[in-house]
């Protein structure tokens, strides 16, 4: 009974002796200061410049011990930039603090009919245009009435303003899955009545693609035709190329 009481009691006393090493190891590690701020970027797009991140956080924390450091605060700035996607701040064990984060890939940009201009992703979230980078992605404009948008949204098919901007996206998406057009694809245009056109290298033409129904099929007889005529004196002469008959493809000389 006895023996049994005192290896009770030495393993209370040995745990309360490891509580009293782990709070002070831990109050000796809030104390120590920060080693380095480390910060990745997958991809490196270009519109949250990393230096200008990395000399902000040397500012506010490069001499700050680790238990002044706020990463709540962190998190919620990296949160708030409406270019990054997603984003990981933490402290290791050697004192380094690693901020890393993704930021969204536009698929195509948008020029409204206030002036304004916004990106698109692939997946339908509207990004404001940055100052300090311009990406190489497509171009849409003509008849969008998108707001001056500075943060982060979803497009939304209820909305009136976003319709044709994800009609906008529907078309990209099927230039993309067409190589021959995607390669020569030029602007996309939203006109009044909210039928879109394209222009392609090689064509002077107007190229009437209408609504977006049966777009692949559209995109497959404009592939066919520049191949077939794209040389031809006739071609060289057409006004219009009206792609929204089915099974069709209507010219118009100049």
């Amino acid at each position: 009974m006895v023996k049994k009481i005192l290896s009770i009691v030495l393993w209370v006393v040995t745990a309360a002796a490891l509580v009293v090493l782990f709070i002070f190891a831990r109050e000796d590690y809030l104390e120590t200061p920060l080693k380095a701020i480390n910060i990745t970027a997958e991809p490196d797009s270009g519109f949250v410049r990393r230096h200008e991140l990395h000399e902000m956080m040397e500012q506010r924390y490069g001499n700050s011990k680790i238990g002044t450091v706020d990463m709540v605060k962190i998190q919620r700035q990296l949160d708030a930039n409406p270019w990054i996607e997603s984003n990981t701040a933490y402290i290791d064990l050697d004192g380094n603090l690693n901020i890393s984060f993704q930021e969204h890939q536009p698929k195509f940009r948008i020029y409204g009919k206030n002036g304004h201009s916004v990106y698109v992703t692939h997946d339908g979230i509207v990004l404001p245009s940055s100052h300090s980078y311009t990406p190489y992605v497509l171009i849409a404009s003509g008849n969008f009435d998108l707001g001056n948008d500075t943060t982060t949204r979803r497009l939304s098919d209820t909305l009136d303003g976003d319709r044709n901007a994800l009609n906008a996206l529907y078309w990209f998406e099927a230039i993309e899955k067409n190589p021959f057009i995607a390669n020569c694809a030029g602007q996309l245009y939203c006109n009044n009545r909210n039928q879109f056109e394209l222009t392609v290298k090689g064509l002077d033409a107007r190229i009437i693609l209408g609504d977006t129904c049966l777009a692949a099929d559209k995109l497959n007889r404009l592939e066919i035709f520049m191949k077939q005529r794209i040389k031809s004196p006739e071609t060289k002469a057409t006004k219009i190329i009206n792609l929204n008959y089915k099974n069709q493809i209507v010219c118009t000389k100049r």
